[in-house]
């Protein structure tokens, strides 16, 4: 696996020290696999590892994007 590159860190709503992250990550499972959005929930930004993490890969992009904007209208 490439190393990843961050994109954004948000603060994580309801959590003291927790965090959201996405980022790029290219080869994430050896060499010539499809790059993917890696995103992170983590709890608290002291951990090593995030707490759920989702791999995303960039053919499904714009149909998760669509899907969240949706999410949102409902909430």
């Amino acid at each position: 696996m490439k190393e990843s590159k961050l994109i954004k860190e948000i603060p994580l709503a309801s959590s003291d020290n927790g965090a959201i992250t996405i980022a790029t990550i290219e080869e994430p499972y050896g060499k010539d696999s499809a790059p993917v959005v890696s995103l992170g929930i983590w709890l608290s930004k002291t951990s090593e590892e995030p707490d759920w993490k989702v791999h995303i890969p960039s053919e499904n992009l714009d149909e998760v994007i669509k899907a969240l904007e949706e999410a949102k209208k409902e909430l």
